[in-house]
């Protein structure tokens, strides 16, 4: 019986110590969804700033050519920034599947070591 108890106590132990790691990593990830949603608000930022430059660039500069170019720096700001959000919410994506991996794992983790404990206490 001493034996199969210390069987369990150091399963028990394992299952702390990887239920521990996991909750670190979804700690980690976490500050890092934190990080990419202020570098998203810094990218807001810049878009904003980009167009009032290009409404600048359109008032200041006078005749058609100048006009299609702003259109055209307009666009190519569009684009950047269509591809920007585009790059986020798929690190985000994936970020979140990682979440829901590390929160399952660490359900599973705890559930083992209470049936351990259930098992260690009968």
């Amino acid at each position: 019986m001493d034996s199969s108890n210390e069987k369990l106590k150091q399963q028990l132990q394992t299952l702390q110590k990887q239920q521990t790691d996991a909750e670190l990593s979804l700690d980690m990830l976490k500050r890092e969804q934190n990080e990419r949603i202020w570098l998203e608000e810094d990218f807001e930022r810049i878009c904003y700033e980009e167009r009032e430059s290009l409404e600048l660039i359109r008032e200041v500069w006078q005749g058609d050519q100048a006009r299609n170019f702003g259109y055209y720096l307009e666009d190519l700001q569009a684009d950047e920034k269509n591809k920007w959000r585009q790059t986020f919410q798929a690190e985000e994506e994936k970020r979140q599947e990682k979440i829901n991996t590390y929160q399952k794992n660490i359900y599973q983790l705890e559930s083992k070591q209470q049936d351990i404990q259930k098992e260690l206490f009968q």
